[in-house]
């Protein structure tokens, strides 16, 4: 069995001194800095014309944050600041009835977001575009021939958003 050298030990402790350094760890439950351990999750300005999916949208982004065992969505003073901008919402026609109406239908939902570290003062990630069909999954689908509805689908495509921004945000999450 091999033993230390005076140079090897050296090597390690000093490695070790720099890691335990505050700024340089990341947390062991997800990609962040080890201080962000509470997101205040705000309700995301919407710029479309299809009022109430701001709120469907923050709804899903707490349930997913909360999620993580490793951190908490907070509705104020967070340690990080998750927030952004509805920008667009599209319905596309995906199949038609036999009298030419629309049965199956997909909405997608595009936005820009930020993610802001309080304690450091800096943007993580600043206005990133993203949209609800990056998954690439069709989770916005919904039915309107088997009684399903326009919510239904909001709140497909609002489950996909925030888990891609959960994803591209945290990493591991």
């Amino acid at each position: 069995m091999r033993t230390l050298t005076g140079r090897a030990l050296f090597f390690f402790l000093a490695l070790a001194a720099v890691c335990a350094l505050p700024g340089c760890r990341t947390s062991t439950a997800s990609g962040l800095p080890s201080h962000i351990r509470t997101v205040e999750v705000r309700i995301f300005q919407n710029k479309t014309m299809y009022k109430g999916i701001e709120g469907t949208l923050a709804r899903v982004m707490i349930d997913r944050v909360n999620a993580d065992p490793g951190i908490q969505a907070v509705s104020s003073g967070g340690d990080a600041v998750l927030s952004g901008e509805i920008t667009a919402v599209n319905r596309s026609t995906l199949r038609e009835t036999t009298s030419n109406e629309p049965g199956t239908i997909l909405i997608t939902i595009q936005a820009v977001y930020s993610f802001y570290d309080v304690k450091n003062r800096r943007y993580l990630i600043e206005d990133a575009a993203i949209s609800s069909s990056e998954t690439g999954m069709s989770p916005g689908i919904y039915e309107s021939t088997r009684g399903g509805d326009s919510a239904q689908g909001e709140r497909g495509a609002a489950r996909a958003m925030a888990g891609e921004i959960v994803r591209r945000t945290i990493g591991m999450w």
